[in-house]
């Protein structure tokens, strides 16, 4: 934009979907963690929380990733679509394995995480089953789908797989101004949201969590296993 800085004018055309991103983020990781749910409890009840909170969750998240946000970030700057500069064929077809590769890794990662339990499905079967007087009986799981570390498969690779393949979409999906910028932002987000789930992560297994981090990088394969602690 004339007169602007390169800097002023990114953020004249994306300061509201980047604020946006931000409350986002930060709702975010308050919901899923536990001293929000506990407080969510005493105003609903822990049934609620318990089996109807992750579904309602994650439908929030969708929609405002999906539709608030991107209607504040595309739809409000359809000019950057355009891509800022072309590949030679010859990187455009690796760049075109890497984004295949990215959605690959995020399926697999998706059905490895129990997307069932993931997406709250499950325990929202579990309270309406509750509901209708045949409860499914089984022990609390601290995270979802399982009560053990899950090492294997995508999960041997890096620990966070579904950020790592979020971000490697991104950052194939095309040189535009408007993917580039949000790649950034959820870059931002990554890093910040992976901190405090590692320590979740931490409380949760301890030090099997830690010999794990020792040997498998957050976000990338590590080739070289560093000592634990």
């Amino acid at each position: 934009m004339d007169g602007l800085s390169p800097l002023a004018a990114y953020l004249n055309d994306y300061w509201a979907s980047v604020a946006a991103f931000a409350v986002f983020g930060l709702l975010h990781s308050i919901g899923a963690h536990e001293p929000f749910k506990n407080a969510l409890g005493r105003i609903t009840g822990a049934f609620f929380v318990d089996h109807f909170w992750r579904l309602v969750y994650c439908g929030l998240s969708f929609w405002a990733l999906y539709t608030a946000i991107a209607s504040l970030h595309w739809a409000r700057n359809t000019a950057h679509d355009v891509w800022l500069f072309n590949y030679p064929d010859a990187l455009w077809q690796a760049i075109t394995v890497l984004h295949l590769g990215s959605i690959a890794l995020l399926y697999v990662a998706f059905l490895q995480s129990d997307y069932l339990e993931f997406l709250g499905l499950k325990q929202a079967g579990r309270g309406i089953m509750a509901l209708v007087g045949k409860p499914i009986k089984g022990p609390p799981k601290p995270l979802f789908g399982t009560d053990r570390l899950v090492v294997r498969g995508v999960y041997g690779w890096v620990r966070h797989p579904m950020l790592a393949a979020g971000l490697l979409f991104l950052l194939t999906s095309g040189p535009s101004r408007n993917n580039l910028v949000y790649a950034v932002m959820y870059a931002a987000y990554m890093f910040i949201g992976g901190y405090y789930e590692e320590r979740r992560l931490l409380r949760v297994f301890g030090q099997d969590y830690v010999r794990y981090q020792a040997r498998v990088g957050a976000y990338f394969p590590r080739l070289w296993p560093r000592p634990a602690g």
